[in-house]
């Protein structure tokens, strides 16, 4: 016997010491804690549902994505992807789509913050000229010349019975204009607007909806929609609002745009659409964990707890573990409250964690408490028992299990650092419930005689005493299995893909899909800085050499070439608009003159529809019929009632207005004579200027960076330009390899601590190898399993193998050292322990076995590998050992 183990069976008996004086008291003591935890937690314990503060922001990495996001504001946009076949009906259709949603997302400011799927002239700014090709300018400085004597005359006394004349004068010629070719389509487009809105005022009057908005639509000039370069889709770019306080970030911005979504989808059903992007994906893979693991802790807690009432035959006793492991979980609350504050992504599966590991201390107790009870000692000397001779090893199994949590403490991948935390200090809670307010519960209940009198269904297991009576034959089967699963072992390996771990079905991962496949474009970009735009032009340069990088965007899309030579074409240019009154008051509307305006713009248009005829101009002949049908019906309307004139009222004002502000805005960007960053639209210049003056550019990857292998290649391309890169494949890549580095490093550490501390309880080598057998039997035989089912660790599932490693070694050190108790001729079976320790592996299995039934697909493989590993490290602690054990009796007594 060493002094570390003395210790332990010292601080054990002042346990007991405590019990038996005072059990009541240590009871109440107990509950009014965790009520007080619970309440408190309940009340202030927060969720830091932020991503990027799983890192330690003093990672040189994870400081220049945060000072990049800091910089330049929030950039993580929702993608709605809209298919359009690729066909210009297709795109028309989509366009309309898009705008439909547009529209309906606007109207909640609260809850979206930018929307972006086009770009008219207005959205470029007043500079919007001078990305016009010299000709174009040309062509347009024509035609603004044309227009403005036209201006000048409206302006004297606008209305609408005055634009229906002029408008009528272009289209015979009168005012000079004439049918030109390149604007037929745009000027009858608005034309049939114009009438249509009329019509539409006449038959119903004016409504809510249509009182602010425009006649033509003149912002929307010029209009260039966000198709890919396939023209495949249409992207639509939704930035929404963030609250980091709940778990679930942008819920409420991810329920109104999908609602508004699936409206608009009804009023497409031709339209396929769906909603993706990092944010989308993060949230579903949130909202698909946070059920999962919700359903997978009921289920565990209901599985464990029927199991215990049938294999202890009855309800109290399942009832006082159940309700000495709440308590340790309601105490680990309240000190996650007073530690930390706040749970994040990682350390909020804790609750799993203790019902898996937490509850095997107390089973030992319970079982050994049954024993004892029936070799006939009072309720004292059977809690006494159960203490004295489980609790070291309870301590010892403990402790080892604290090891494997704490050996994260103080890494830079901070989630994983507090959920070893939380995790290490819910199971010393665990401990001192288990052998605190267990025991003194037992001990109300045994000396009040609430215990049913008959015993537990399985107390001891007998028959495993034929299975491991030839041990040497044993240790060759297992030993000829496990060389022929050997190829499964070479076959482990690690998958680093996150979109794999999603849930499948999931909208979100599918159109993730659709715009990898399909599309030119990314959700993913990396960010460089430069600070003046000659460095972001040298960048640029060179970024279009590298296979890796697709699209660059930068400033420099939003600064036009050749500036000088158009501006000489614009000078003096806006003096054509010079003399307009654009404050003028609308004139009073007359119906007698809108009819007479009318019939002359029927008769202008039936004079252009002869000229089309005989040109043999179909589909613009068409249009100019419709417009002709519809005219003449708002005529009969005023010649039935001359008194609905009143209708159009409105609308004159609103054309009245649009006209102003278009002519403002034309004026506007003909004085414009050059185009720098501060003269662009502030909604511009905040994608790509920082507060710092610096300028951003997005490098998105060519190929699917999901796949790891070309994340990292595309990343190690850019860093060879810049090493300072960062963006989202930046920190992916680079937390994706800390996690993995933290979880070997916290493997090999458990090993190491376990190790020592075991050693430390016996000071004997062999000690330490017998107790290790069931850990390494069992995970290197998860390893050929895992090889062999195609199973692999990944991101979400690898934190299992600490886990494996406390619950192995928890095993072999009560199996160890109930065979030490042995007295000559009593077998290890005939005893409770293997009962136990079969029970506490179970446990492990049902408290994770829930998650083989999630839909997320790296929760179910941490189910897998959890119930796998549980499994073969039950196999390895129930027949490896003792087979192991016998052989050593063998040897001895030869």
């Amino acid at each position: 016997m060493n002094i570390f183990y003395s210790l332990l069976e010292k601080i054990i008996r002042s346990i007991w010491g405590l019990v038996r004086k005072a059990p009541v008291a240590i009871v109440i003591c107990a509950v009014l804690l965790a009520a007080t935890c619970a309440v408190s937690s309940a009340l202030w314990l927060k969720l830091d549902s932020d991503q990027d503060n799983l890192i330690s922001h003093d990672l040189p990495f994870q400081k220049r994505n945060i000072e990049q996001i800091k910089n330049f504001g929030d950039q993580e946009y929702m993608f709605v992807v809209i298919k359009t076949g690729g066909s210009e009906a297709g795109k028309t259709k989509a366009a309309k789509f898009a705008g439909t949603l547009a529209t309906k997302l606007k109207k909640r400011p609260d809850l979206v913050k930018e929307v972006h799927y086009a770009m008219s002239a207005r959205d470029m700014g007043p500079g919007v000229l001078m990305f016009a090709s010299p000709d174009e300018l040309r062509q347009f400085v024509s035609l603004a010349r044309d227009f403005g004597p036209l201006g000048r005359e409206w302006f004297e006394e606008p209305g609408l019975s005055r634009f229906l004349d002029m408008t009528a004068g272009l289209l015979s010629g009168e005012k000079g204009g004439g049918a030109d070719p390149e604007m037929f389509g745009p000027f009858m487009g608005a034309l049939d607007d114009l009438v249509g809105e009329m019509h539409s005022s006449l038959v119903s009057g004016p409504t809510l909806e249509t009182l602010n908005a425009p006649v033509f639509d003149l912002d929307k000039a010029g209009i260039q929609y966000f198709f890919t370069r396939n023209g495949k889709l249409l992207i639509m770019r939704i930035l929404p609002k963030k609250d980091f306080r709940v778990m679930d970030v942008i819920g409420p911005s991810l329920n109104f745009v999908r609602s508004s979504l699936e409206t608009v989808r009804g009023e497409f059903p031709e339209i396929e659409a769906g909603l993706t992007g990092r944010p989308v994906l993060s949230a579903d893979e949130m909202h698909t964990t946070d059920q999962d693991m919700t359903i997978a802790a009921i289920i565990s807690v209901v599985v464990v707890g029927l199991m215990f009432m049938f294999i202890l035959h009855g309800w109290l006793r399942p009832m006082l573990v159940m309700g000495s492991l709440f308590c340790a979980m309601a105490w680990t609350f309240g000190f996650t409250l007073v530690a930390l504050g706040s749970l994040n992504l990682l350390s909020i599966v804790f609750a799993l964690v203790l019902v898996g590991i937490g509850v095997d201390f107390g089973i030992h107790i319970v079982m050994r408490y049954v024993e004892a009870s029936a070799s006939g000692m009072t309720p004292d000397e059977a809690v006494e028992e159960a203490l004295v001779h489980t609790g070291p090893g309870v301590l010892l199994g403990g402790i080892t299990s604290v090891c494997a949590f704490y050996a994260v403490l103080g890494q830079e991948f901070v989630g994983l650092a507090e959920l070893g935390l939380v995790g290490g200090t819910g199971i010393i809670f665990c401990l001192i419930s288990m052998l605190t307010v267990l025991p003194s519960m037992m001990l109300i209940a045994g000396r009040r005689n609430w215990f049913p009198s008959s015993q537990p269904r399985m107390a001891t297991m007998p028959f495993m005493e034929k299975v491991i009576s030839r041990p040497v034959t044993v240790l060759l089967v297992f030993g000829a299995l496990t060389a022929l699963a050997f190829p499964g072992f070479q076959k482990a390996g690690f998958n680093y893909n996150l979109l794999e771990l999603q849930a499948k079905g999931l909208e979100s991962v599918e159109y993730e899909h659709v715009l990898i496949n399909d599309s030119d474009e990314s959700t993913w970009f990396a960010v460089m800085t430069r600070p003046d735009l000659n460095s972001v032009k040298s960048l640029t340069a060179e970024l279009k050499q590298v296979p890796s990088v697709g699209r660059i965007e930068s400033i420099l899309d939003f600064l036009p070439e050749g500036q000088q030579e158009k501006a000489e074409i614009l000078r003096g240019e806006a003096e054509a608009l010079q003399g307009i009154n654009l404050e003028a008051r609308n004139s009073y509307l007359v119906p007698s003159e809108v009819t007479a305006s009318l019939e002359n713009l029927i008769e202008s248009l039936e004079g252009l529809e002869e000229k089309l005829f005989s040109a043999g101009a179909k589909k613009e002949l068409q249009q100019v019929t419709e417009i002709i049908d519809r005219a003449d019906s708002c005529l009969e309307i005023l010649e039935k009632n001359p008194a609905d004139a009143v209708n159009l009222t409105p609308l004159q004002a609103r054309l009245v207005s649009e006209l102003s502000s278009s002519f403002a805005w034309l004026k506007e960007i003909l004085e414009v004579q050059s185009v720098v960053p501060d003269d662009l639209p502030d909604h511009l210049r905040s994608l790509y200027v920082g507060k710092d003056g610096s300028f951003m550019v997005k490098i998105s990857p060519v190929e699917n960076v999901w796949d790891f292998d070309k994340l990292t290649g595309f990343v190690g391309d850019l860093r060879k330009i810049d090493p300072e890169v960062t963006g989202v494949p930046v920190v992916v890549l680079e937390s994706s390899l800390l996690m993995r580095e933290t979880f070997l490093e916290a493997a090999g550490l458990t090993i190491i601590l376990v190790s020592v501390i075991l050693f430390l309880s016996s000071f004997s080598i062999s000690y330490v190898l017998l107790t290790l057998v069931p850990l390494f039997a069992g995970i290197f035989w998860l390893l050929e399993v895992m090889g062999i089912t195609g199973l692999s660790f990944n991101l979400a599932n690898f934190f299992a193998i600490p886990v494996l490693i406390a619950i192995g070694v928890d095993g072999g050190v009560h199996f160890l050292a109930r065979w030490k108790e042995l007295s000559q001729g009593e077998r290890l079976y005939h005893t409770s322990t293997p009962v136990a320790v079969g029970l506490s592996f179970c446990t492990t299995m049902i408290g994770f076995g829930g998650l083989l039934l999630a839909h997320h697909r790296g929760l179910a493989s941490l189910g897998g590998i959890m119930v796998t590993g549980s499994a073969t490290c039950l196999v390895g602690c129930m027949v490896v050992l003792p087979a192991v054990f016998r052989l050593i009796e063998r040897i001895k007594g030869k």
